[in-house]
């Protein structure tokens, strides 16, 4: 109904986006109103997370126009699209970003109606690369209170733009109530977010069908599938499933109740993985002061129940300082330039004296300190491997882990031998089994830094991620530092294939996977190739009905099976 074109204010040469009302539908009354209503809405919500409009009025033509501030950014749409899927820490930052948007709408009077990926741009502000705005208020709805004075000219009777029994929002974000015109409040907004969320974590919206009415029906009776479905190799927390699906609720009553209290929500599960995540609970500091020798007062937390090894040395790493948990972990044998006694930091005379101090902060359990130290002498310490290896574990201590394997290259390059550092092997073991994709993919490629250095375990490793990790990024990753790192003829291309065409997203993918099997030649290919003729699901919750989701390379499949038996 309008177009939007990049401006500039005449006084103070500002960027900004002008909206035009389209002069096709100029004439028509609704399209004005709602126009008009848009601008009112934004201008009321006020708020961070908002597009932001600054004026509204009437060319010396007529024409209807807005003014917005002018956002560089990314649609989440275009993400999704571009990624398919993101991580459920980063879908939670950006939802809370959306929720404290609407709750300040909500307090206005003001649902939106109309929330979706298409609808939120993610832009950089304040040091966050994931700095969510809502666009487009154009089907906002106006409670009775929040009605605007009479000299605006706007409608003051929203039920004049929008009847009892008409369907107003996007079908795949719509919810029951909304999806066939029954009175909606904010809850409305929130099962919408509620799709988004569970779309950005799976790479699939809960339902999906071509005809809208199929699509309105499923939202108003059919159940969520569970994310396991959906997506079997996305590892999320149970208690992000569980908060989504509630979100999900038929009944407005059955949801999360208001936008702040999906906030709280969010936060405690974010406080709660935390904690989980490193497999920690708190406990006196004076129990941790006596494994050290020495006692402080304050709340550490430490391995609680029974922690995987990984989980282990990263509460270790929290609790005990890195002295500790290079005791722990790796009995009295520690790299000669950590300390040997955590009072006491000694490094090697020879390579200069920032490493040993730099290794007495993060004794002192001071990993930012630390690295804040040793990047203050930068000159001194480039070209210095041990300073370069404390700088990375104080980096990884920080949780900074792509810092960390910059200087872990850094310091095996300098010296060779420091491929063989525990820590180091235990930090990258830890980023490897990590949620972050950038984070294992730099991770992964480290491990083929050290393979070309003749480092035979992180050769093996990679190998074997190549062949058989069960999650498909890592795999591939995996895969493609092998075959840089010249290891390729050592990956089990018949097992990483197969998972391919068992986990691919999509048909079109698996469909490939078909096309590398057949390639490589190996008549171990064909059970898989049968089972994945004929891949059944079924679908709809009272008329059940069964669907192939392998259609697409049915042939292929077939095709292949009798050139493998033929080889």
């Amino acid at each position: 109904m309008g177009c939007v074109y990049l401006a500039e204010h005449i006084s103070i040469r500002r960027p900004l986006a002008l909206k035009l009302l389209h002069p096709d539908v100029e004439g028509i009354d609704e399209v004005n109103q709602r126009f008009e209503r848009e601008a009112f809405a934004i201008g009321r919500v006020d708020h961070p997370n908002c597009v932001n409009v600054s004026d509204f009025g009437k060319l010396q033509d007529g024409t209807l126009y807005m003014v917005l501030e002018l956002l560089d950014g990314v649609l989440l749409s275009d993400l999704l699209d571009r990624e398919r899927r993101v991580s459920w820490e980063r879908t939670l930052h950006i939802g809370r970003h959306v929720l404290s948007a609407l709750d300040y709408a909500h307090d206005a009077g003001i649902i939106h109606r109309d929330i979706k990926p298409e609808n939120v741009i993610l832009v950089d502000q304040d040091g966050d690369h994931d700095f969510a705005k809502i666009l487009d208020f154009g089907i906002a709805k106006l409670r009775d209170d929040a009605h605007p004075d009479e000299d605006t000219g706007i409608m003051t009777n929203d039920a004049k733009l929008t009847q009892h029994g008409v369907t107003i929002g996007t079908p795949t974000y719509i919810a029951p109530e909304q999806a066939y015109g029954q009175p909606i409040d904010g809850r409305a907004d929130l099962y919408a977010l509620s799709v988004m969320l569970y779309e950005m974590i799976t790479g699939l919206p809960p339902f999906d069908a071509d005809e809208v009415g199929t699509l309105l029906r499923m939202h108003v009776s059919h159940e969520v599938p569970p994310f396991e479905e959906v997506a079997p190799e996305v590892d999320v927390p149970e208690a992000v499933e569980e908060l989504i699906r509630k979100g999900l609720a038929k009944q407005p009553d059955n949801r999360i109740p208001s936008a702040k209290a999906y906030i709280r929500r969010i936060d405690q599960i974010i406080e709660e993985e935390e904690v989980s995540s490193s497999g920690l609970r708190e406990v006196p500091a004076s129990v941790v002061g006596g494994l050290r020798g020495t006692v402080t007062p304050v709340v550490v937390r430490v391995a609680s129940k029974k922690p995987s090894w990984k989980k282990m040395v990263a509460g270790l790493l929290v609790a005990l300082g890195l002295v500790g948990a290079l005791a722990f972990a790796f009995g009295d044998r520690k790299p000669e330039y950590l300390p040997k006694d955590p009072l006491s930091p000694w490094v090697p005379a020879a390579h200069g004296p920032e490493a040993k101090e730099a290794a007495e902060m993060l004794a002192q359990g001071r990993p930012k300190e630390a690295a804040a130290y040793l990047m203050g002498h930068r000159k001194e310490v480039r070209e210095e491997p041990y300073a370069q290896m404390v700088l990375g574990h104080a980096q990884a201590a920080a949780q900074r882990n792509i810092l960390a394997l910059a200087a872990y290259e850094k310091a095996v390059t300098l010296e060779p031998k420091l491929t063989k550092d525990k820590l180091m092997r235990t930090n990258v073991e830890l980023m490897i089994a990590k949620k972050a994709p950038g984070v294992v993919d730099a991770a992964l490629e480290f491990l083929g830094v050290l393979s070309k250095n003749g480092d035979w375990a992180a050769a093996d490793q990679i190998v074997d991620l190549a062949s058989s990790s069960k999650t498909p990024r890592r795999r591939h990753t995996a895969m493609r530092v092998a075959d840089d790192a010249g290891l390729g003829d050592r990956v089990d291309r018949l097992g990483s294939y197969i998972l391919d065409l068992e986990q691919g997203e999509s048909c079109l993918i698996r469909k490939e996977a078909v096309g590398k099997l057949r390639a490589l030649g190996n008549k171990k290919a064909i059970p898989a190739l049968r089972k994945a003729r004929k891949r059944i699901r079924t679908e709809g919750a009272v008329m059940k009905r069964k669907v192939n989701t392998n259609a697409c390379l049915k042939a292929d499949a077939t095709e292949a099976i009798r050139y493998l038996q033929s080889v």
